[in-house]
C-alpha cells in the first residue's frame, strides 16, 4: 500500500524527543531478559502452572531468546524440587535455567538436588523486614557473606538480590551489595518489591549505586532491576533502570505476578528495541507466547493491553482512521507486524466516510463496486445508526456474566472451604462448644 508521506518527509514530520532527551546517555547496546514468570508470575493469586505447562513456557521464552529463566524455588517443597529438576533436564537450546534459594544452607542443597548451575540467591533488607524477622544489619550481612561461599563452593554461579531494597537505608543496601560481590556474586540486582519507586528515584537510586558501589571496585558485575506494578510503574522504572545501565531487566509475560503484577515482558522488550536496544527477543512471537500464557494462568488480560492486547492496534474513529490511511504513523507508534500483530479498523458511531470506504474496498472488495456519494453517505449514517442501536441493556447483561465468570476462574480456597478442611484434621482437639455451634451453623444452612 503507498502512502502520503515518504520515509524522508516523516522524519521531517515527526519530532522523537526520546532521542533529544537520551543524546547524552551512555545507552546500552545490548540488554539480556531474565524472566520471572514461572516464578514470581505463577505467585499471582489463584494461579497454578503444571509441569507441562511450565515446561511448554520455558521452551517458548527459550526459542524467542529470553536469556535468564527463573523456574521455581526448590526448597518450598520435594514436588518444586522435582518440577524445577525436571526443566533444568530439558535442555533449552540458549536460556539459562535459575532457582531461587534464600541465604540458608538447606535452600542451597535443595538447588544442588534440583541439578541447577546458576541461582538466585535473596534476602529482603529493609528495616521493616528485619524487625520482622528479628535481624540485625551484621546477621544479614553475616548471612549473605556465608550462603555466597558456601554456593561458590558447590560450584553455582551466584545471582544476588537485595529484596525490598528501594525501602533500605541506602548505607545498609550499599554494604549488602559490597559483601555479596566480594563473596562471590556474578550479578547483582536492585528489587522494588512492592513497587514504590517512580523513574526519577529509580534513576537516583541507580545512579547512586553505581557511582558508590560499583565503580570504586572496579569490577565488571552487571546490575538487574525487578519492578512490581502496585502504582503502574513497573515498566517505566524497569525502562529507567536499562537507560542507567541495568543490564538485566526482570519481567514477566503479560504482566503477571503478586499484586498487582510485575514489568510486562512484551512491553518492555518493544519499548527497548523501539530505542534501538538490542534484547535478543523475537518480538513477532510475542503474541503467540502471550496468548499462551494467558490460557495456562486462566487470567484474562485486558484488551487495552499494550502490544498484545485485542484493542493494541484497532480503530474506530473515522478521523483516525482516515489518517492512517495517509501513514500509520499517525495513530500508531510502531508498525503492528513488528510484533507480530495486524491493524483492525472497527465500524461505529464514530466511523467516517474514508473509513466505511476503506471497508467497502476491503470486504467486498471481489464486487468492484464504484459507488455514488449519496449511496456512501447512506451506509455510513446506518453503519452509525445500528452501533448506536445496540441495547445497552444487553450490554450490561453480557458484561455481568463475563465478570461473574471471571470471580470463578479467579477463585481461590473460600473461607468455608479452609474452615471445613480445618475442622476435618483438627477436631479431636477442639472444645465441645465449637463443635455445638458448628452443629448449629450446618443445620441452619441447610
Amino acid at each position: 500500500m503507498s502512502y502520503k508521506f515518504s520515509k524522508e518527509e516523516l522524519e521531517k514530520l515527526l519530532v522523537d524527543y526520546n532521542k533529544i532527551a537520551l543524546k547524552d546517555h551512555d545507552l546500552p547496546s545490548r540488554v539480556y531478559i531474565w524472566d520471572e514468570t514461572l516464578r514470581d508470575g505463577e505467585q499471582s493469586p489463584t494461579v497454578y502452572l503444571t509441569l507441562e505447562e511450565k515446561i511448554d513456557l520455558a521452551k517458548r521464552m527459550d526459542e524467542i531468546g529470553v536469556t535468564l529463566i527463573a523456574v521455581g524455588f526448590p526448597a518450598v517443597s520435594e514436588m518444586e524440587k522435582k518440577i524445577v529438576k525436571t526443566i533444568v533436564n530439558e535442555d533449552c537450546k540458549r536460556a539459562t535455567i535459575l532457582g531461587v534459594a534464600r541465604p540458608k544452607k538447606e535452600d542451597i542443597d535443595a538447588c544442588i538436588d534440583a541439578d541447577l548451575k546458576e541461582i538466585v540467591i535473596f534476602m529482603p533488607i529493609s528495616p521493616i523486614f528485619m524487625k520482622t524477622l528479628k535481624l540485625t544489619e551484621d546477621d544479614e550481612l553475616r548471612q549473605i557473606r556465608g550462603a555466597i561461599y558456601y554456593a561458590k563452593d558447590n560450584g553455582f554461579k551466584v545471582n544476588w538480590v537485595s529484596e525490598d531494597g528501594t525501602r533500605a537505608e541506602f548505607e545498609h543496601l550499599k554494604n549488602v551489595f559490597q559483601t555479596a560481590i566480594d563473596a562471590g556474586a556474578e550479578r547483582i540486582v536492585l528489587g522494588d518489591t512492592v513497587g514504590v519507586l517512580t523513574p526519577v528515584s529509580t534513576s537516583y537510586l541507580i545512579r547512586r549505586i553505581k557511582k558508590e558501589v560499583l565503580e570504586p571496585i572496579n569490577k565488571n558485575i552487571p546490575m538487574g532491576i525487578h519492578t512490581h506494578n502496585d502504582f503502574g510503574l513497573a515498566v517505566a522504572n524497569t525502562i529507567t533502570g536499562v537507560f542507567e545501565g541495568c543490564l538485566y531487566p526482570h519481567t514477566c509475560i503479560n504482566g503477571y505476578g503478586e499484586r498487582a503484577g510485575n514489568a510486562a515482558l512484551e512491553e518492555v522488550a518493544t519499548i527497548l528495541e523501539r530505542m534501538e536496544i538490542d534484547t535478543g527477543i523475537n518480538l513477532k512471537k510475542l503474541p503467540e507466547l502471550s496468548e499462551t500464557c494467558e490460557r495456562y494462568f486462566c487470567q484474562p488480560i485486558s484488551q487495552y493491553k499494550p502490544i498484545v492486547g485485542d484493542n493494541a492496534f484497532s480503530h474506530e474513529s473515522g478521523l483516525h482512521i482516515a489518517a492512517i490511511l495517509a501513514h500509520p504513523l499517525t495513530y500508531e507508534p510502531i508498525n503492528p507486524h513488528m510484533v507480530g500483530r495486524r491493524r483492525k479498523f472497527y465500524l461505529g458511531k464514530f466511523s467516517g466516510s474514508k473509513s466505511i470506504l476503506h471497508a467497502i474496498k476491503n470486504k467486498i472488495k471481489v464486487l468492484d463496486l464504484d459507488l455514488p456519494e449519496d449511496v456512501i453517505k447512506k451506509i455510513v449514517n446506518e453503519v452509525k445508526m445500528k452501533h448506536e442501536s445496540t441495547s445497552k441493556e444487553e450490554l450490561r447483561k453480557s458484561f455481568k456474566i463475563i465478570k461473574n465468570e471471571l470471580k470463578k476462574i479467579t477463585k481461590g480456597v473460600s473461607d468455608k472451604d479452609f474452615f471445613e478442611i480445618t475442622y476435618k484434621h483438627a477436631e479431636p482437639y477442639l472444645p465441645e462448644e465449637f463443635k455445638k455451634k458448628k452443629e448449629e451453623i450446618s443445620e441452619v444452612e441447610e
